[in-house]
């Protein structure tokens, strides 16, 4: 009875203890360092890339934070899994719709990709694009066109480089919002990153 007293007081306080009759926060987990046969740790859920990626639907704003630990990478990733590339621990970001890293194992770093545009009037920056860079190497391009931003794009970046010489290449989009003229002047570059909804200029000409 005095259990079950104890129990149901720490529970009208919000707090549940384990191996402590006093927890001191809303979940507090206590190790038992005196047995010695007994795993001290706290297990989250295991699955596969695949497994998680099953679940895309299940995950939304009231899963923000929730954490999991990937076994293995099989299947072909989704936009929300596409930064489950190695076993290890990831948490659910809902602002971004991706599951992000908290590490596990030893990650290689992405490197960003070059594309270069070598003719035309119009350099048109593909999704595709976004996060890597593009050089624009064909002297007859005037003006440079966006994508238009999308919520999975939210807080990533694009990189152009002017590298022709020729007249400077001037952004023309709607979703372009930075007060300048957007100008890529010439020999130089522009870094340009997105909110998901508008285009902004990040870099100093």
């Amino acid at each position: 009875m005095l259990v079950g007293f104890s129990a149901f007081s720490q529970a009208q306080e919000g707090r549940v203890g384990i191996n402590t009759t006093r927890p001191a926060a809303t979940l507090d987990v206590v190790g038992d360092a005196g047995n010695t046969s007994k795993p001290d740790a706290l297990l989250v859920p295991r699955m596969t890339r695949a497994q998680l990626t099953a679940k895309d639907n299940a995950y939304v704003t009231d899963q923000n934070g929730a954490l999991a630990f990937v076994t293995t990478i099989d299947g072909t990733a989704s936009s929300k899994t596409t930064n489950v590339t190695t076993a290890g621990f990831y948490y659910y970001d809902a602002p971004s719709a991706t599951w992000k890293t908290l590490g596990g194992g030893s990650v290689a770093p992405t490197l960003p990709t070059f594309r270069t545009i070598a003719s035309g009037t119009t350099a048109a920056i593909q999704e595709s694009d976004i996060g890597n860079c593009v050089i624009l190497n064909a002297q007859t391009i005037s003006t440079v066109t966006l994508p238009a931003p999308t919520s999975a794009m939210a807080g990533k970046s694009v990189k152009i480089f002017e590298a022709s010489g020729a007249a400077n290449p001037t952004i023309s989009s709607s979703d372009y919002k930075s007060t300048g003229a957007g100008v890529i002047v010439n020999a130089t570059g522009i870094s340009l990153i997105t909110d998901g909804i508008s285009w902004f200029s990040d870099s100093l000409q």
